[in-house]
């Protein structure tokens, strides 16, 4: 699984702090806890990415890694190959 913004595509960093806001103003790294504040337990539906500032839903960041021969596939598509 990979983590990055569904926009421009950040991946995020151990340093990188979200703050619950609204809320109870707690700084943490939301990816540690899948969006859900520590501290007052509220569950973030949206994620602002650090880089590009753009709000995406939180699961849109979780991405599954294409098995090796399929990122092949791919990889020949994108570039004309047939």
């Amino acid at each position: 699984m990979k983590i990055y913004c569904p926009v421009c595509f950040y991946k995020p960093k151990g340093s990188d702090r979200w703050v619950c806001h609204p809320g109870c103003g707690h700084m943490w790294h939301t990816f540690d806890t899948q969006g859900r504040c520590p501290h007052c337990t509220k569950q973030w539906r949206d994620t602002s990415c650090p880089a590009c500032g753009i709000w995406s839903r939180h699961v849109a960041w979780y991405h599954d890694e294409l098995p090796e021969r399929e990122q092949e596939t791919d990889k020949e598509i994108e570039v004309g190959n047939f």
